[in-house]
């Protein structure tokens, strides 16, 4: 009857061995070029299907407000809150205690018999008898309850629940960072749309004469100098105008990819940059104030701070007795039991001897990152304040060469028309003409750029400081709202208002290291 047995036994070992032989030499598998391009196909697709088409010009407001709903980046912010949020949830739920719920079946091919010896005598005090009838169910329903799990649960749920605010206050970077790159491009794509048609006109004439010039030089009409000198300074020109061209054409494209349309959609900007005038009344002390309260990157430090100084109290914790709480409900078919349903319940407390050496060096290690927090925020802060006062002092540069621009533009239109006038006289060749138009023009170009760079620097001053453009959760507003909403925050920008600060008494300022 053993040999019977062996043979089994030996099947199941051999087949668990191989099991977890195969478990261990598991190697990762690729994809397969297919399967990447059915991916590639599926979220282009989606892609696409996402796209909310343009209906009508756009304006600055409208188009970050598009943005606000829109880009993806900000919905894969929103869905990073979400999912910590669940995870706050998660940790809530173990703090409750344990209740768990079994059933099994066991079975014997034969009864577990055994005697019994008398201790004194040495002797059979029992003839080989069992108590456990072979085959028998059983269940229960047992709930246990530790104060110290309970306690290391609390303090992680409660760390947990700051980082659910870190998760916020990265949307609110992100949001920054895409509200100032849609400012950036729009002002670039509306320069782009006003001078495009321009340009290219310009280049399709400029390319003629150049071809002219090169037949005359060909065919030796004129001096090989002069029409050489001509032919260079009209190529340097072209590729000037043809640089800038791509730029603009560039930020049409970069515009499209914030708002979520088609890169080849076509833009009608309904704002020209000089609806907005430039702000003048900044200071740059009330600037650095604001910003040290209120950018996210220094909220994010602030809650962090906040997450380790959780794990001081959670080594205090873990140093505790652990108390626990057992009970339960439990069920045995076993018919030779006198009783086959009852109840228990049990108290234990635990120590762990160790954590008398272990606790204090991790509660120094938790300090020491808690601290460490502080001195990484303080050198974050220094950092703000270099931003803010970089970014005032990038307006006040914009502010200057848009002026010095604009007086080179006005110049360049008085050449502009005295060149016609002196074309339609006769008194210049139409190569001369179109040369001073393309200088001309670059000279327009050169100052929409830099009017485009005042308002951009006026953006990088309020993501300096850290302000919102809109109240959180206003994307989920419809889209007309949410750009009514954006439109009066630019306002705001254009008379250069900044939020106020609460006013804070000054025992209630926590020194650095002790927050």
């Amino acid at each position: 009857m053993k040999r019977t047995l062996r043979r089994p036994v030996r099947l199941a070992a051999c087949a668990l061995s191989l099991v977890l032989v195969s478990a261990c030499t598991m190697t990762p598998v690729p994809l397969t070029p297919e399967e990447n391009v059915a991916r590639a196909t599926a979220d282009r697709q989606a892609i696409e299907a996402n796209y909310v088409p343009l209906d009508g010009p756009l304006s600055l407001a409208g188009a970050i407000a598009r943005a606000l709903k829109y880009n993806y980046d900000v919905l894969l912010s929103k869905s990073e809150v979400s999912l910590q949020e669940k995870q706050l949830d998660l940790a809530m739920s173990q703090m409750l205690p344990r209740l768990t719920a079994g059933a099994g079946m066991n079975w014997r091919n034969i009864p577990n018999a055994a005697e019994s010896i008398d201790v004194i005598t040495r002797q059979q005090s029992l003839a080989w008898s069992y108590s456990e009838e072979p085959d028998h169910n059983t269940a229960d329903l047992t709930l246990s309850w530790n104060a110290l799990d309970l306690g290391v649960s609390y303090f992680q749920a409660k760390q947990q629940s700051y980082r659910v605010l870190i998760a916020v206050e990265r949307r609110r970077k992100v949001i920054d960072g895409i509200i100032k790159n849609t400012a950036t491009s729009y002002w670039k794509a509306a320069a782009a749309v006003e001078l495009l048609p321009e340009i290219d006109k310009l280049l399709d004439e400029a390319e003629v004469i150049l071809n002219r010039s090169r037949k005359a030089s060909a065919d030796h009409l004129q001096s090989p100098l002069l029409l050489l000198d001509f032919q260079q300074n009209m190529i340097i020109v072209l590729g000037e105008l043809q640089h800038i061209r791509n730029e603009l054409a560039a930020a049409k494209i970069e515009l499209a990819t914030l708002i979520n349309v088609p890169p080849d959609a076509p833009l009608q900007i309904s704002t020209h940059p000089e609806d907005l005038q430039p702000v003048t009344n900044i200071d740059n002390h009330k600037l650095e104030d604001i910003s040290l309260a209120l950018r996210p990157e220094l909220h994010i430090e602030a809650y962090q701070q906040k997450v380790d100084r959780q794990d001081i109290y959670k080594e205090i914790v873990k140093m505790m007795p652990g108390v626990g709480i057992l009970g339960g409900f439990n069920y045995d078919s076993n018919n030779l039991l006198y009783q086959n349903v009852w109840s228990e319940l049990g108290l234990r407390a635990t120590f762990n001897l160790f954590n008398m050496v272990q606790g204090p060096r991790a509660i120094a290690v938790a300090k020491q990152s808690v601290e460490q927090d502080d001195q990484r925020r303080l050198a974050l802060s220094v950092a703000m304040l270099g931003q803010v006062n970089l970014s005032v002092q990038e307006y006040a540069n914009a502010l200057q060469a848009y002026r010095i621009a604009d007086q080179v533009d006005a110049v360049g239109q008085q050449i502009s028309v005295v060149a016609d006038n002196v074309t339609l006289a006769g008194a210049q060749s139409e190569s001369d003409r179109i040369r001073r138009q393309m200088t001309v023009l670059a000279t327009r170009i050169n100052r929409d750029k830099a009017l485009a760079r005042v308002h951009t620097s006026l953006a990088n001053i309020y993501s300096a400081v850290g302000a919102d453009l809109v109240p959180a959760g206003a994307e989920f507003n419809d889209l007309p709202t949410l750009t009514r909403q954006v439109d009066g925050a630019i306002q705001g920008w254009q008379r250069g208002r900044m939020p106020e600060l609460p006013v804070v008494p000054v025992a209630a300022v926590v020194p650095a290291g002790k927050s």
